[in-house]
């Protein structure tokens, strides 16, 4: 099967000009699979592939050795041939092929050019006090291939924020980041423990991305993949760890940045040279530059929205649009901001608000017809109908600021009823009148009184022209 990591590190190293020979050599797959792999990324689809099933032994070459190299015995591949391939072969058959494919194979020292990579691996160093209180500690190593030059910190925990932050750390001293970063098999970075079915972070991979490097997984029992940083940590825990008599976490992670500074500038065991010259004078000027601005950093948890279109998050409610109302999402958030995403799309962001029991909703996250209109809005419908219309609108606003939404909205309905003309002639007869209400609209359009001479709705006498009340009656009821 195809799998997501294996993708993803292919992708990189020929996105970096690497040949399809270069690729197999490094990773230890055939040129065939590789080939496989880019043809997969370029058609951004696939199916899972056919294997037909060989007549020999040696036949399964490749498919022995990826189960080895995901930790399989030689009995639990024995078991799959026999029940997944149907080869009749026996144990002893396949114990003498497995052993033959481990002497056979070969280390090649992989070598690196100025600034294309750096390996990053964790210690144990055991309990140390901090605070008054015994807590576990690690330390976290980010080496340079070419250089060897070495960011090492203390941590107390693994988790991806952690993880990220010392990456920062790692990047601001070195004054640049490294094309690729090879990373172990850690929770940290990769949520399952084998490389042939491990799945980068998405966070990770974003952080990455954000400061213009890529990601790429050491495979589980292949310590020379990633060997410069592992010697790295049992160089810390053999001369570092065992030299230091007071546990004290703070005091310790003082002594290691002193610590480090010299071992930089100690010849290095392998390359014969020394680590803070060979980055100073040739890697340092090839990393890349650092950006403006930090990395933000956000921690991931999942939520399901419930069914009125809200997340709950640090006890007060969030709203998503109202379409994924029922879904599981995936928050992001800091001190101060929450983005709610489906898959990689963000559908949503907000402010952390404090307290609790509160409800923060985005307008447009609600049904449209759910959705606050402003007067603009109304104005605008009543506009489509006509002049008079507006005009009307536009008093009734000003009338009544509070309740004016139901009775534009009912005078727009009964333009669809009588037409625009119509409702037009009734608009302007109320205003004549000063009836400023959605029956007296009614009632005009459905006894015509828009077409009565305003004359003879008035009545004159001793004290001068009125309007007779009467009228308002059929302005106003049915």
């Amino acid at each position: 099967m195809y799998h997501i990591d294996m993708i993803y590190t292919i992708k990189t190293l020929s996105e970096k000009g690497k040949s399809q020979r270069a690729i197999s050599k490094e990773l230890s797959i055939s040129r065939k699979t590789v080939r496989k792999y880019l043809e997969l990324i370029q058609k951004a689809g696939f199916k899972e592939p056919h294997i037909n099933k060989p007549k020999k032994l040696k036949e399964y070459k490749e498919v022995i050795s990826n189960w080895l190299e995901r930790g399989l015995t030689a009995q639990l591949i024995f078991d799959r041939l026999k029940s997944v391939n149907n080869v009749n072969v026996s144990y002893p058959t396949v114990s003498r092929f497995v052993k033959t494919l481990k002497c056979n194979e070969v280390f090649v020292p992989l070598i690196s050019k100025p600034g294309e990579e750096a390996q990053v691996d964790y210690g144990y160093m055991g309990h140390f006090n901090k605070d008054g209180k015994e807590i576990k500690v690690w330390c976290f190593v980010m080496t340079l291939s070419f250089s060897r030059l070495k960011y090492v910190e203390l941590v107390t925990n693994q988790n991806i924020e952690s993880f990220l932050f010392s990456h920062i750390r790692a990047f601001e001293f070195f004054s640049g980041v490294p094309e690729t970063v090879k990373i172990d098999n850690l929770k940290s970075g990769v949520i399952f423990p084998n490389f042939y079915e491990s799945e980068i972070q998405t966070q990770y991979a974003e952080f990455l991305k954000y400061y213009g490097s890529a990601p790429i997984t050491a495979r589980v029992r292949r310590p020379q993949d990633k060997g410069k940083v592992e010697a790295g940590v049992k160089y810390v825990k053999n001369n570092f760890l065992k030299n230091i008599e007071n546990k004290d976490f703070f005091q310790s992670q003082d002594e290691l940045k002193k610590w480090i500074t010299k071992i930089n500038q100690k010849i290095h065991g392998t390359t014969k040279k020394v680590p803070l010259e060979q980055f100073t004078i040739i890697e340092k000027q090839k990393l890349i530059t650092l950006p403006d601005v930090r990395y933000e950093i956000y921690r991931i948890s999942k939520r399901k929205v419930n069914n009125y279109a809200h997340i709950t998050f640090e006890n007060n409610y969030y709203s998503v649009p109202s379409k994924f109302a029922g879904k599981e999402v995936i928050v992001k958030y800091n001190q101060n901001t929450l983005k709610i995403f489906i898959e990689n799309n963000q559908i949503a962001l907000h402010a952390i608000t404090n307290g609790m029991g509160n409800f923060v909703t985005s307008e447009h996250h609600k049904p449209v017809y759910k959705q606050y209109k402003n007067k603009e809005y109304y104005l605008e419908k009543a506009q489509k109908i006509g002049i008079e219309t507006f005009d009307f609108c536009k008093q009734v606003i000003e009338y009544k600021p509070y309740d004016y939404q139901r009775l534009i909205n009912g005078v727009c309905h009964l333009a669809k009823v009588h037409g625009n003309n119509k409702v037009n002639g009734a608009c302007k007869r109320s205003i004549e009148f000063g009836v400023f209400s959605y029956s007296s609209i009614k009632n005009i359009c459905k006894k015509n009184l828009d077409n009565i001479p305003k004359e003879s709705l008035v009545v004159e006498n001793a004290k001068g022209y009125y309007q007779d009340l009467k009228m308002y009656d059929n302005l106003n009821y049915n």
